[in-house]
């Protein structure tokens, strides 16, 4: 889980204001390059194939989600989102508690050149030919 943050005037009052809510842009646990087809160069946005809880500081989401991710671009471009929409998850912790948190939920990714490299999520999923 990460956080992400945006400046935005997309509100009532047309004001600048910051925007901050959880992202997951993709799994840790899913080798995404054994899903490319042969001749194709990425997998843009795999969806989760089953249903899963999110866990941020150590309670989890009350909801199972199917989320999308982004995926992976082999020929040395970097794969972020493209179209993403925000809605409002509820966490219960263990101890009873329960919170909402704003979360990004990605709609579509895409492969291109202009990489976040002072981010070392992406460059962990950048090749260099």
């Amino acid at each position: 889980m990460g956080v992400s943050s945006r400046i935005t005037n997309d509100n009532e009052q047309c004001q600048l204001e910051r925007q901050i809510r959880v992202c997951m842009i993709r799994s840790c646990h899913v080798e995404q390059e054994k899903d490319i087809k042969r001749g194709k160069k990425c997998v843009r946005t795999p969806k989760s194939p089953r249903g899963m809880r999110f866990a941020l500081s150590g309670c989890s989401s009350s909801r199972i989600y199917k989320p999308k991710f982004c995926g992976v671009c082999t020929d040395g471009r970097c794969c972020t989102p493209h179209t993403t929409v925000t809605a409002e998850v509820e966490f219960h912790c263990p101890e009873g508690d329960a919170f909402r948190r704003k979360m990004m939920f990605i709609k579509t990714c895409s492969c291109h050149h202009n990489c976040p490299r002072d981010n070392d999520i992406f460059l962990i999923t950048l090749r260099i030919h």
